[in-house]
């Protein structure tokens, strides 16, 4: 019974085979069809001759094995001695082994045809084949061979750099070699890809490989970027929302960076909107000189400028590039109560109607500096952003807590959470800060510790900007309300979000806080320590001075760079067309960004 289901068994396997493979290969030629139902078919009838042989009798097997030995005598010819040989072999029954073995020699007879037809077919392919074509191709081989031998002799491949091995490379072998380890983009910090070529001899080799492509995907991504930064801008309306641009946090912060900042439009917001149509900006032409050190400085930046040109013109108009915005210190420094003739036209102009209890006791001299501290950070995060606070809010407060020292979810005492009276003992325990100057240094080393502002504001560039938003914010106390009153908004979102999504921070550190900013409104509609004082305007000026002392740092920061650049012998271009790395790495590591 055993040899009987194995038979079944490998006859079931053999059979499925067969069928599996005509089925899955549809495009199979007709012979090769024809030959694989024909292996099945003669499988199938010595899988039903070697049954029949298991259910006759030994008489009826014996007279079978005579008649085979007949026809093969009759065919082949052999002797008397063989046919006696074969039919004393035959005349017993076949083991289990010795069955197993006949069908094993069976499929590699079988194998060993379907090797053949296969040879067959392929040496045919082979003498369709031109011979020139084999001479052409082992021609070819040999040159590449040949060439390849002289272009890398003497040369030790584990000394030489990487510089000198690239630029041995020809074009196939550079994109085999890119190819082969999925190499996308930037091969190093120097893009010797995006750079031209330098050879030992000193001599220009031309552009790199696939130049076009990359700066075309380059275009393409830019002006996404610009698109985007379009839907998230402001208009002149006072009362229009910015929209935040889907752009994460990584995102924002190259845009930030030189090279993005100078090819596509940035958040222009409502408080510069304001200024300029108070006359409190003023636009000004710059100079063909100007221009030239925003070249060099994009130089020594290891940005290309000629290639940021072209984008320059794509993005915007010839006037945009000449022309800026700065202070008109003029306006800025009038005193805002010699623009405000009474008391009841200021409110009227920053909408006094406000639920917010008037301040009845005197604050404490650093409050002012408090809040200026707290319009920086907010002018910070909407340029960090992009203008929309309510895109993820909690992550708004983040940023506000990591950067502000004197605003944030600290443990409040017993007495601090009543009234807004009492936020005011609270208030009167905070540090004493008696200028600007110091409260600038706490808002630097803040950011220079935190983990979201990585020092960001300390650069001289973001610093200036900063700077100037708080100033343009603080010459109009409707502005500075504004700002408060935006922020309250979305400390109230955060804790009217709904309760299934999990919070940072509780709904009773929100509360403690959202009455600490109505104590900052009502000290900044208070008639006797706000309006008919100059206390704001000490500060303006405060804030104006280190401006300028900014402005001269980073212009000296220019006159350094230039000096650097000439004791290493590096011109103003070199940088961008392949110069010395050397003297490239020295100056990035001048620039603050």
């Amino acid at each position: 019974m055993q040899p009987s289901s194995h038979v079944q068994c490998t006859e079931a396997f053999y059979k499925s085979s067969v069928m599996d493979e005509l089925k899955s290969n549809p495009t199979v030629m007709p012979e090769d069809r024809k030959r694989m139902l024909g292996i099945l078919d003669r499988f199938e009838k010595q899988a039903i001759d070697q049954e029949q042989m298991m259910d006759m009798s030994e008489e009826k097997h014996l007279q079978k094995l005579h008649l085979q030995q007949q026809k093969q005598s009759q065919h082949q010819g052999t002797d008397e001695l063989r046919n006696n040989t074969t039919v004393q072999g035959g005349s017993r029954k076949l083991t289990p082994k010795e069955r197993d073995e006949l069908i094993r020699k069976a499929i590699e007879e079988e194998e060993r045809e379907a090797n053949i037809d296969i040879l067959a077919s392929e040496g045919q392919k082979d003498e369709q084949m031109n011979p020139d074509d084999f001479e052409e191709m082992e021609r070819i081989l040999d040159q590449e061979h040949q060439d390849m031998i002289s272009r890398f002799k003497d040369v030790d491949l584990d000394q030489e750099s990487f510089e000198s091995i690239w630029a041995k490379l020809n074009h196939e072998e550079q994109q085999e070699f890119r190819e082969k380890f999925m190499i996308s983009g930037r091969m190093d910090e120097n893009s010797y890809e995006d750079q031209v070529g330098i050879t030992r001899e000193g001599t220009t080799v031309g552009t790199s490989i696939d130049v076009d492509e990359e700066e075309s995907e380059a275009k393409t991504l830019l002006k996404e970027m610009e698109d985007t930064l379009k839907r998230g801008s402001t208009t002149a309306d006072e009362n229009s929302k910015p929209v935040l641009a889907d752009l994460d946090t990584e995102d924002l912060r190259a845009i930030r960076s030189a090279e993005i900042s100078e090819l596509v439009p940035i958040l222009r917001p409502w408080w510069e909107t304001e200024a300029e149509v108070a006359g409190q900006l003023r636009r000004v032409v710059t100079s063909e000189d100007v221009m030239d050190n925003e070249s060099a400085r994009l130089c020594a930046a290891n940005i290309k400028a000629n290639d940021t040109n072209k984008l320059h013109k794509q993005t915007f108009t010839p006037s945009a590039i000449r022309g800026k915005f700065v202070l008109n210190e003029e306006v800025i420094l009038r005193s805002h109560r010699a623009l405000i003739q009474d008391v009841e036209e200021t409110k009227k102009e920053f909408s006094a109607s406000t639920s917010v209890p008037l301040m009845v006791r005197a604050p404490h001299p650093s409050l002012i500096y408090h809040v200026v501290a707290l319009l920086f950070t907010y002018a910070a995060t909407i340029r960090v952003l992009n203008g929309d606070l309510k895109e993820e809010p909690e992550q708004t407060l983040a940023y506000i807590f990591d950067l502000c020292p004197f605003f944030g979810p600290s443990t409040p005492s017993p007495a601090s959470r009543s009234s807004l009276t009492n936020t005011t003992v609270e208030t009167s325990q905070l540090p004493d800060v008696e200028d600007f100057e110091t409260t600038l240094a706490h808002l630097q080393s803040r950011s220079l510790n935190s983990q979201l502002w990585k020092g960001d504001t300390l650069r001289p560039d973001m610093l200036s900007l900063l700077l100037q938003d708080l100033i343009l914010i603080m010459t109009r106390l409707s502005r500075c309300l504004r700002s408060i009153r935006e922020l309250k908004d979305v400390f109230l979102y955060c804790m009217n979000a709904s309760s299934q999504k999990q919070r940072l921070y509780s709904k009773s550190v929100l509360h403690r806080l959202v009455k600490k900013l109505e104590f900052y409104e009502s000290y900044l509609q208070s008639d006797e320590w706000m309006m008919r004082s100059d206390r704001l305007d000490q500060v303006k000026t405060e804030v104006i001075m280190i401006i300028m002392r900014v402005q001269r740092e980073m212009e000296g920061w220019v006159k350094d760079l230039e000096s650097v650049s000439k004791v290493q012998g590096v011109s103003p271009d070199s940088t961008a067309t392949g110069g010395p790395r050397s003297a490239e790495r020295i100056l990035i590591e001048e620039l603050p960004t």
